[in-house]
C-alpha cells in the first residue's frame, strides 16, 4: 500500500514539473511575467489575503525560478505569516542570486532583528547603506536605530537616527523617535528642539504635545505639564494621551506630596537632634532641570547620602523649589 501511494505521488509531482516547464516555455518572456505575478502578489500580501498571496508568488517562481525577486517576496509572505524558518531560507537564497541588492539586505536585516540576531542583523544593515546606489539610507540607519533600542544601546540608537535625519531631515519617524530618546535620557532640551522639528514636518498632534508634557514632567516642572495637558484636554479631551497625562500628572503630585513630607519629617528630626549627634545642615534649592548627579558633584557627596539625608526613595518626581539637605556645617 505505501508503496502505491509513493508512486502515485511521485507520478502527480513530475506531472506538475512536467506542466511548468511547458507553460513557462510557452510564454514569450517569462521574467516580465514573474514580475507581474509578483506584484499581484504582493498586493494581495498587503490585504492579508495570504491564499491569493502565495498562489501568485508561487507563479512568479514558476515562471522564473532564479528571479530574485520572487525568492525575496515568498521571504516576505512566509514572515508575514509566521513560518520564520522558511522565511530565512528564502531570504538567503534571494541574497544568493543577487547579492548587492540593497533592499533585500535591508529586509532581511529588519527579519534578523525580530528574531533577536541584532549583530547579523546590523551586518546586512550596513550592506544595504554601503550601496551607492542605494535611494533608502534614511529608512536602513532608522532600522538600525529600532534594532539598538531594542538591544538596550540608547546611545547607538540616538546616533543612528541622527544619521537617518542627515539624509532625510523631514523624516517624521525618526524624528520622534529621537526625542522620545533624548526625552528618555533627560536631554530636556534636545527633545524638545526635536519635538519643534517634528511638528514642522506633521504639525503639532496628541502624541507630541504628550511628549512636551512627558518632558516638563520630567523636568520637575508641574506648571509646564499642566499646561500642555490643558491644552491636550482642550483639543483632544477623550484621546488615550490625554487620559494617560492626566493619571500620570496625578501620580506626579501624589509622590511629590509624599515625598515633601517625608523630607520635611527627617528635616525636622535632624533639627530636634542637631545639637547633640551633629552640626546644621546646609540646604538647596532645587532648580529646574538640576539632578541628584549634578548636586553630588556640585558639594562633593554621593547620590547616596543625598537621598538618605532627604528621605528619598525616587528621584524622577522630584519637585523645583524644595530645599534638599546637601551637607552638615
Amino acid at each position: 500500500m505505501w508503496k502505491v501511494f509513493s508512486t502515485v505521488v511521485l507520478v502527480v509531482l513530475l506531472s506538475a514539473c512536467t506542466n511548468t516547464v511547458s507553460e513557462r516555455n510557452s510564454i514569450p518572456d517569462p521574467l516580465a511575467a514573474a514580475k507581474n505575478r509578483l506584484a499581484l502578489g504582493l498586493t494581495y500580501l498587503k490585504s492579508n489575503n495570504f491564499q491569493q498571496a502565495k498562489f501568485n508568488i508561487d507563479k512568479a517562481l514558476d515562471f522564473a525560478p532564479r528571479f530574485a525577486g520572487a525568492h525575496y517576496g515568498i521571504a516576505y509572505y512566509y514572515q508575514k505569516v509566521g513560518e520564520n524558518a522558511l522565511a530565512n531560507e528564502s531570504y538567503l537564497v534571494a541574497l544568493n542570486l543577487d547579492s548587492e541588492n540593497p533592499e533585500i539586505a535591508n529586509s532581511y536585516g529588519a527579519f534578523l532583528c525580530t528574531q533577536g540576531e541584532y549583530e547579523q542583523a546590523k551586518n546586512y544593515f550596513f550592506i544595504a547603506i554601503d550601496n551607492q546606489n542605494y535611494l533608502s539610507t534614511a529608512q536602513t540607519y532608522e532600522n538600525l536605530a529600532i534594532c539598538s533600542q531594542v538591544q538596550g544601546d540608547i546611545f547607538a540608537a540616538i546616533e543612528y537616527l541622527n544619521k537617518a535625519l542627515n539624509f532625510e531631515p523631514t523624516r517624521q519617524n525618526s524624528l520622534y523617535l529621537l526625542a522620545e530618546l533624548y526625552a528618555s535620557q533627560n536631554e530636556h532640551d534636545k527633545a524638545l528642539i526635536t519635538i519643534k522639528s517634528y511638528e514642522r514636518v506633521v504639525g503639532p498632534n496628541p502624541d507630541s504635545m504628550y511628549l512636551s508634557f512627558d518632558v516638563g514632567l520630567s523636568q520637575g516642572d508641574e506648571e509646564k505639564a499642566r499646561g500642555w495637558l490643558n491644552v491636550l484636554k482642550s483639543r483632544y479631551p477623550s484621546h488615550p494621551n490625554t487620559l494617560q497625562a492626566q493619571t500620570k500628572l496625578d501620580e506626579y503630585i501624589l509622590q511629590v506630596k509624599k515625598q515633601t513630607q517625608a523630607i520635611r519629617q527627617t528635616a525636622n528630626t535632624l533639627t530636634d537632634t542637631s545639637s547633640a549627634t551633629m552640626s546644621n545642615p546646609v540646604t538647596h534649592t532645587l532648580k529646574a532641570g538640576e539632578t541628584l548627579y549634578r548636586l553630588s558633584r556640585q558639594y562633593n557627596i554621593s547620590v547616596f547620602d543625598i537621598m538618605t539625608w532627604n528621605n528619598i526613595s525616587q528621584t524622577d518626581s522630584l519637585p523645583v523649589g524644595i530645599k534638599l539637605i546637601v551637607g552638615y556645617n
